[in-house]
């Protein structure tokens, strides 16, 4: 049985969640998870191999919900994205 996570961006709102089983949960930390969940596709700036992303300064401010925590059943699934 998986289990639904959501991480919503509580600056911009946008949500991403994904399903999980319950052994990848106990054997993550919760910043590691939200990191792979809202990890971003950065590209070398140039012809450097330098590359610069602001993925984790734009996710700093989250709320993460784990199965059906609190009943929360307010998400905008079409507006979401699955990872």
């Amino acid at each position: 049985m998986l289990i639904e996570v959501i991480v919503i961006n509580n600056k911009t709102e946008e949500i991403v969640y994904g399903y999980y089983a319950a052994r990848q949960l106990l054997d993550t930390t919760e910043e590691k998870l939200v990191e792979e969940m809202t990890d971003c596709d950065c590209e070398p700036i140039g012809e450097t191999n330098v590359v610069e992303c602001n993925c984790f300064e734009e996710w700093e401010d989250y709320t993460l919900i784990v199965g059906n925590e609190n009943n929360y059943n307010n998400i905008d699934y079409e507006k979401a994205r699955l990872v």
